[in-house]
């Protein structure tokens, strides 16, 4: 994933001209429409749509480096896409997790409603968890992620009430350590994600989402609780005027873990020392202390730069940063729209192909398929910013969350 993000610059006469609005923190459910827009911190909005064109790019283009016969301009892509987004885009969209379920609680809690803050985010988890075990039994090439992402929120909702000084600790503590954990658990490694058809073996499936699937919780809690500490860090800092004196230091602190984690494997070939799957080495999606360096040292880069570019209590005015803005804004949406497109797709090539399908047609991978995945996350977000509304999966979730736990 490429960090030329669509953030726009906080410069007069630029594409995204921004005028002050009032605290971005404070969005509760029940406000209207147009106070959340106000309210909300854009940058992460648009931080949240690269994640999300991240990881369709990784579905839709970046398979396709995988092809041994590809050639031309779209294998070149693809090759750029597998490098910049494989396991970067879905650790992006989990520490933004973390942010937002910080921003989501925080008017909660300010008031004094722990238990109702913590009560909030497991009905929102356990919601995702039930979309993701829906879309699991749709045919389709994509890993789908709400399962893993869902019971992470609901495990990740009790530290909402710690103190991010206390959180430093076990945060290292499983990043260092959850990859051997992982390595010394005895049976298969699950290269899928959880499916009703697959509960039916519980010790299989807790193994799977505990330690050895491709979304493992032992790594994406930490990537969660990341996502916590650096909201909890910013908005401290928009309290005391340093928002984005604070952004910039965070954003290089970032860059420095990424780079900290590439440069591991290469200075153990240095040392005559690498190992396939070695704590060291930070292939995607292996959990271990050099993978995790190196996402989340790029996804802490990226939202606190995107901060420090607009900051919080700056509004984005134009109209085509309203409707980036607006799709941002309704990533559940998006991607469960992702994934349907995604499965209609390979049923009409197996269909089409009578069964055999040996080719990959451009309506299933290409950048065909991707720029209408692109055009349609566009499309929605123009509608959602003409309307000033929320995604209608963000607002069902929004709605089931205020009748299950009242404000």
């Amino acid at each position: 994933m490429t960090s030329n993000s669509p953030v726009p610059a906080p410069r007069g006469g630029s594409a995204t001209a921004l005028a002050p609005v009032r605290d971005s923190a404070r969005a509760p459910d029940h406000q209207p429409a147009h106070e959340r827009a106000a309210t909300r911190i854009e940058a992460l909005d648009l931080v949240r749509l690269l994640a999300i064109v991240g990881m369709m790019t990784a579905h839709l283009l970046a398979p396709l480096a995988l092809v041994p016969d590809a050639d031309g301009i779209q294998a070149l892509l693809a090759q750029v896409a597998h490098v910049l987004t494989e396991g970067t885009s879905s650790t992006l969209f989990a520490v933004i997790g973390g942010c937002s379920l910080v921003l989501a609680t925080r008017r909660r809690l300010e008031i004094g409603d722990r238990r109702g803050a913590v009560l909030s985010v497991l009905v929102r988890g356990a919601c995702v968890v039930a979309i993701g075990l829906l879309l699991e039994l749709l045919p389709s090439s994509v890993m789908v992620v709400l399962v893993p992402f869902g019971l992470a929120m609901m495990l990740t909702a009790p530290l909402l009430l710690v103190p991010s000084r206390a959180l430093v600790a076990p945060l290292v503590l499983l990043a260092a350590a959850g990859h051997p954990l992982a390595q010394s658990v005895p049976g298969p490694v699950e290269f899928g994600t959880v499916t009703l058809l697959s509960l039916d073996d519980p010790i299989g499936v807790l193994r799977g989402i505990i330690l050895t699937g491709q979304y493992p919780l032992i790594t994406w809690v930490p990537y969660l609780v990341l996502g916590m500490m650096l909201m909890r860090r910013l908005l401290h800092a928009q309290q005391t005027g340093q928002v984005r004196c604070s952004a910039r230091r965070i954003a290089a602190i970032g860059v420095l873990a990424a780079l900290l984690g590439h440069a591991l494997p290469l200075v153990a070939r240095m040392l005559g020392a690498s190992t396939q799957g070695a704590w060291y080495m930070a292939a995607p999606h292996t959990g271990t202390l050099g993978d995790m360096l190196a996402t989340g040292g790029v996804a802490v880069a990226l939202i606190a730069s995107a901060i420090w570019l607009l900051p919080p209590g700056r509004h984005l005015v134009r109209r085509s940063a309203r409707i980036l803005r607006s799709a941002g804004a309704a990533p559940l949406s998006l991607y469960v729209l992702h994934v349907l497109l995604t499965s209609v797709g390979l049923i009409a090539a197996v269909v089409l192909s009578g069964g055999e399908l040996t080719t990959m047609p451009w309506y299933v991978a290409g950048m065909g398929v991707l720029g209408v995945h692109l055009l349609l996350v566009v499309a929605v977000g123009a509608v959602l910013a003409r309307r000033g509304s929320r995604g209608p999966l963000e607002a069902l979730l929004a709605r089931i969350g205020r009748r299950v736990v009242p404000a």
